[in-house]
């Protein structure tokens, strides 16, 4: 699994010490004389409850690598922008890959169902020989053998949210009963835009540690 910023908001007014660039977006858009540092932190618990929606005015895009499509289903429902394709492979749950047997029995599974994926896609373009049209009947062969793809199977997403859609996520995947490819990918993500806005996901990285 990868997370990587690729980018950000960026801040044309000059950047006041001691803020990041979308820390500095945040702290404009409160239109105070204060300075922005003490500002954001003097605010930090209403910028994460009843004023959140101040956080709209900065947003990060993040390309996220080696994710299961049960994982990117879960980046999908929080607002976030997301374009997906397909990858190589499959991602192993941990607990299947900390057993030699048990990733040999996951491997094989996998393969088995590419195989019939492929035999069923065949099977369906030939069954609707009939549609004249090979683009719609290519796809919708496609789309009925699709049903097959392991939840498992790699995928990469580029994914662009607000501020506060990926304090959103985060919040929503990691805790510790939640599923545990989800939870790597919010603390992944977490450590990124903590990077990024330590004064504005600072506290989301604090829960996480207690």
């Amino acid at each position: 699994m990868q997370v990587e910023l690729i980018a950000a908001t960026a801040l044309r007014a000059p950047v006041a010490e001691g803020v990041t660039q979308g820390e500095g977006a945040v702290a404009y858009a409160l239109l105070s004389d204060e300075p922005p540092a003490a500002l954001l932190r003097r605010h930090a618990d209403d910028l994460a409850d009843a004023r959140a929606d101040m956080l709209e005015h900065a947003s990060a895009t993040l390309h996220l690598r080696g994710v299961s499509r049960d994982a990117a289903a879960a980046v999908r429902g929080h607002g976030l922008a997301v374009s997906e394709r397909a990858a190589q492979g499959a991602v192993i749950p941990a607990a299947i890959a900390a057993d030699e047997e048990l990733t040999r029995l996951f491997e094989a599974a996998v393969e088995e169902a590419e195989f019939v994926r492929g035999e069923l896609l065949h099977a369906l373009e030939e069954a609707m020989a009939d549609e004249p049209n090979a683009l719609v009947r290519r796809k919708r062969s496609r789309e009925a053998a699709d049903a097959l793809v392991p939840a498992a199977a790699a995928t990469e997403l580029v994914a662009t949210g607000t501020y506060r859609a990926w304090r959103e996520f985060i919040a929503a995947h990691n805790g510790r009963f939640q599923h545990d490819e989800i939870r790597q990918l919010a603390g992944a993500v977490l450590d990124v835009m903590q990077r990024e806005a330590p004064l504005l996901f600072g506290d989301l990285a604090e829960a996480e540690r207690r």
